[in-house]
């Protein structure tokens, strides 16, 4: 068994876990208003390529994409939280596509 807690220690832990929730970057890819969705090659970052929502949720009235098809080979590309990016791997080697902006 262990000892019990104060209330001054199980306070400090609620507020740490707090603090480290409320720090979190939001990446989720959410749809621009106008519906054009741009993304960038990470290995060739001059070109900027359009790229088609195959589908798309909605989440507190904002519309998120849940899958992208790729720029170059069509298939359907999936959100990868940890690269921040959409992912291919039907080509030779692994594609990723971030999104970007439109200028």
């Amino acid at each position: 068994m262990g000892r019990r807690q104060t209330m001054m220690e199980k306070y400090k832990m609620q507020m740490k876990a707090y603090r480290k929730k409320r720090m979190q970057q939001d990446n989720t890819p959410f749809l621009p208003i106008d519906g054009n969705v741009y993304v960038m090659d990470t290995l060739d970052a001059t070109k900027k390529l359009k790229a088609e929502v195959l589908k798309k949720s909605t989440k507190q009235h904002r519309e998120i994409i849940e899958s992208l098809a790729c720029p170059i080979c069509a298939n359907p590309m999936e959100w990868d939280s940890k690269w921040e990016a959409f992912i291919c791997v039907k080509h030779g080697k692994k594609a990723i596509y971030e999104l970007v902006d439109q200028d």
